[in-house]
């Protein structure tokens, strides 16, 4: 995993197009905000930070596995009471994983990472927070481990669950994705 800058613009935007087709084959719907998570890309640490999982010998030649996007607090994340926004926060959103690699658990491995990087952080949050629509209910929850906290209606996703998980050291996780330069999540 790593940041994904202005430069990998071209390989997210092939595995978004890919996960895109792959859905709209099979009469299914994309939530991760694609057009949003793309503006982000280059954006201040502060912010957001695109992360990437790519695969490649080569930074040139990068396959973007996945993405994701990193905020480092809940701010007015809507749905969160004032005391879980007043909670060290980190959300975890707009996800996109390469349908060519489903059997690779890629939305796994991101969020393994994702919470073991942020376990590692001299000053980690709290939580780990995110939102997802109402279908990816039982992925989140019983493939990658996020607990329900409750539902409440979106405009953009109908009904959108809200969800989290403690940041937690994973170790042996180097040993299936690595970090290749510092992600800097404040």
């Amino acid at each position: 995993m790593r940041t994904a800058t202005t430069a990998d613009l071209k390989p997210i935007v092939t595995m978004i197009a890919a996960r895109q087709r792959w859905l709209t084959e099979r009469g299914k719907r994309s939530y991760g905000r694609a057009t949003a998570l793309l503006g982000l890309l280059g954006q201040a640490a502060e912010t957001a930070t695109v992360v990437g999982l790519f695969h490649a010998t080569d930074d040139r030649d990068a396959q973007v596995l996945g993405c994701s996007v990193l905020f480092p607090t809940a701010g007015a994340a809507p749905g969160w009471t004032a005391v879980e926004r007043s909670e060290r926060t980190w959300l975890l959103t707009m996800s996109h994983t390469h349908p060519g690699f489903r059997s690779d658990r890629i939305g796994w491995l991101m969020t393994m990472w994702a919470c073991d990087y942020a376990a590692r952080q001299p000053d980690p949050p709290a939580w780990m927070r995110c939102q997802v629509p109402g279908p990816l209910i039982a992925h989140y929850r019983d493939q990658l481990g996020w607990q329900v906290v409750r539902t409440r209606q979106d405009p953009d996703l109908g009904e959108a669950v809200l969800m989290q998980r403690r940041p937690e050291s994973s170790p042996g996780l180097s040993a299936l994705i690595t970090s290749r330069m510092p992600v800097e999540v404040p």
